[in-house]
């Protein structure tokens, strides 16, 4: 007996060292914080909330603090059954190819906003019964909680997953798993691991980030497992994730009309803001910037901004324009991105004494109505793609907000106080938006939260900005989370920024009640309204920069190439429609790099993500009474036409100049 015991703590000892050095050599950062925390029970700097014990033939975890056992049976059986639970349906697994809500057959979405890969939508729509979906093979999963590790192998045995992400908070439960489990399994051969253990929520996002886009052709279907039901708020914010980033959320087309509009706006001469100037300039630089966005905390400061505004430089988002209208509050910036003429209609004020010190700031996918609703005015573009590399690029967002933020940033605002960016419905009524906003929609306070799909209307309860916690839901959730990436990517500039929506609360400002308000603004300079000539010193015409001709050749040279492709004799199975298909991505990303710029090689690839995770989803699943040969012929007719399709529409735009 003691020899198996000693024999067995050999072995322990065995998998420790492995992961270890897997760790270090692998997640370098994730091995510090194991190794640090090793150091500490040794010396007796920390003390242990757990440890490893063996009982009747299986490990368990031993909580000092509450004195009772993690599993408390033995955790091979339950790892067997977890292994048992998880099958190749859609059950316990996040759909991410949009759904027609309005299709009793539950057929994917398809229409004029997914262009030439339209085709491709409708004929899965046609070959796939989306009620009896069977999966040939899993190829991404997510662990939310380890424990021991034991159901983690157990499950991989089971569905072998290509990229497999884990996650575990405890640090302390994660290194006695490391005694138990080999890590290395989720990392081998072709496969890929993708590792969060003792992390806050943001970079628990981060690597769920590069878990995305590590073959994202894959993401059509992601399959999760909730170890512990504690770690369910995880859960929350994975599924938030993913239904803010999808290929199909902003698909190519959008991409390709973008092109369009810069050479549009350009050949119009609509001034754009030039990075370099933006640089050196530092307009906004130590004026008290006031951001007004349209969520409901607006209402509880509006009389605030009318008796103080001349003491900011105010920006605004287009929504709100019309209550700070009707209030007689004049902002010096008004910021609209939307590529809806909806637009119009929020900037439509026929009163040209109020605005006539204001500029507008569109981004370039803006719709051509918008522009002319506000002629009479300044007006300032930035690329909504980096088609003009002279320019530079001051990068996309997916909404009016964070551009408004982004913007006054770039523009070298240093102090900023920010009202109306809520990332959630009022608390008492529902609504999204603040009262008198040229736009409404009241949110349902308590739709259930389901847990396993993604649904907008999930309500979450979240920390507060200004109060413990508040409800919100998921589409409003995801704006939380477009704010703190955007100040991710402006880490780089030094700003305070304060927030004063009684809202969700969002790292990386800082929450602001208004009496301290109030205590700041008595030493606050007065501001002019108009910044006119600022704006005018950072920004250009772009007319002459207009010259395409070189890249109308390289298109025609890839329609060319594609239309011999297609006399090739038509494929035979599933593995020679991939190898030619990689080998035809790889020849035309070549080609596109002799353009003038990355913009049509990167239109490509996202082309190439939105129809790939539709034909992958059909290769990748099992496909009743039909010929799976013959499907994967008509497919790779329909995917190479669809890319004759896609440069035949970037050659007609560039022939425009």
């Amino acid at each position: 007996m003691q020899q198996e015991l000693s024999d067995l703590s050999n072995t322990l000892l065995e998998i420790y060292q492995n992961n270890l050095l897997f760790l270090k050599e692998n997640f370098f950062d994730i091995f510090q914080k194991v190794d640090k925390l090793s150091i500490e029970i040794e010396n007796g700097t920390h003390k242990e909330n757990y440890s490893l014990e063996y009982r009747d033939g299986y490990f368990d975890i031993f909580n000092h603090n509450s004195n009772s056992y993690f599993y408390n049976s033995n955790s091979y059986e339950d790892a067997d059954a977890r292994a048992d639970f998880i099958n190749f349906t859609k059950d316990g697994s996040l759909d991410l190819l949009r759904k027609n809500p309005y299709s009793p057959e539950k057929k994917l979405i398809s229409g004029e906003v997914f262009a030439d890969v339209a085709p491709i939508i409708d004929y899965v729509n046609e070959v796939v019964d989306f009620e009896n979906i069977e999966f040939d093979r899993i190829y991404k999963f997510i662990y939310i909680g380890t424990g021991l590790g034991v159901h983690l192998t157990e499950i991989h045995k089971k569905v072998n997953a290509l990229s497999t992400m884990i996650v575990e908070p405890d640090l302390e439960v994660f290194r006695l798993s490391l005694f138990v489990t080999d890590y290395t399994v989720f990392d081998k051969s072709d496969k890929k691991l993708f590792l969060s253990v003792g992390d806050e929520m943001n970079n628990i996002l981060a690597t769920l980030d590069k878990f995305y886009r590590h073959h994202n052709y894959l993401n059509y279907n992601i399959k999760h497992h909730l170890f512990l039901e504690n770690y369910s708020h995880i859960l929350d914010e994975i599924i938030s994730y993913f239904n803010s980033h999808s290929p199909t959320h902003f698909p190519y087309k959008y991409v390709v009309d973008n092109v369009d509009k810069i050479i549009n706006f350009g050949k119009n001469k609509e001034r754009f803001f030039n990075f370099d100037l933006i640089l050196e300039k530092n307009i906004l630089r130590d004026k008290k910037v006031l951001i007004i966005s349209a969520g409901p905390s607006v209402d509880n400061y509006i009389d605030w901004i009318y008796k103080n505004q001349d003491k900011f430089l105010i920006i605004c988002v287009d929504v709100i324009l019309k209550k700070l209208y009707k209030n007689k509050i004049k902002p010096s910036i008004v910021v609209s991105i939307d590529p809806l003429d909806l637009c119009a209609d929020f900037l439509d004020i026929d009163d040209y004494e109020f605005l006539k010190d204001t500029s507008f700031v569109f981004m370039s996918q803006q719709a051509e109505k918008t522009v002319e609703t506000v002629s009479k005015y300044s007006r300032y573009f930035s690329q909504a793609v980096p088609l003009l590399g002279e320019l530079g690029y001051l990068g996309t967002v997916p909404n009016v907000g964070t551009f408004s933020f982004s913007i006054a940033i770039h523009l070298g605002a240093n102090e900023l106080y920010l009202v109306g960016n809520d990332a959630a419905f009022n608390q008492e009524t529902g609504s999204r938006y603040a009262d008198d906003c040229s736009y409404t929609i009241d949110d349902n306070m308590e739709a259930l939260n389901e847990g396993l799909d993604i649904s907008h209307s999930d309500v979450l309860t979240s920390k507060g900005n200004l109060r413990e916690n508040v409800k919100t839901n998921r589409e409003l959730f995801a704006f939380k989370h477009n704010y703190e990436n955007m100040i991710h990517q402006l880490s780089t500039y030094e700003y305070k920024a304060y927030n004063l929506s009684d809202g969700v609360f969002i790292e990386g400002l800082i929450p602001l009640f208004k009496t301290e308000l109030d205590e700041k603004v008595k030493s606050f300079d007065l501001q002019q309204v108009s910044c006119r000539d600022e704006l005018d010193s950072v920004t250009v015409e772009i007319n002459d920069l207009l010259e395409f001709s070189d890249d109308i050749k390289v298109c025609n040279a890839i329609i060319s190439k594609i239309k011999k492709y297609q006399k090739k004799k038509p494929v035979l199975n599933r593995d020679e429609f991939l190898n030619n298909k990689v080998a035809l991505m790889v020849s035309i990303l070549e080609d596109s790099k002799k353009m003038s710029t990355e913009v049509f090689g990167n239109i490509f690839l996202i082309f190439t993500e939105l129809s790939d995770i539709y034909i992958n989803f059909v290769l990748g699943i099992r496909i009743r009474n039909k010929n799976k040969d013959e499907i994967i012929k008509k497919l790779n007719i329909l995917w190479s036409s669809a890319i004759i399709n896609l440069f035949k529409d970037i050659k007609k735009h560039l022939k425009q100049v």
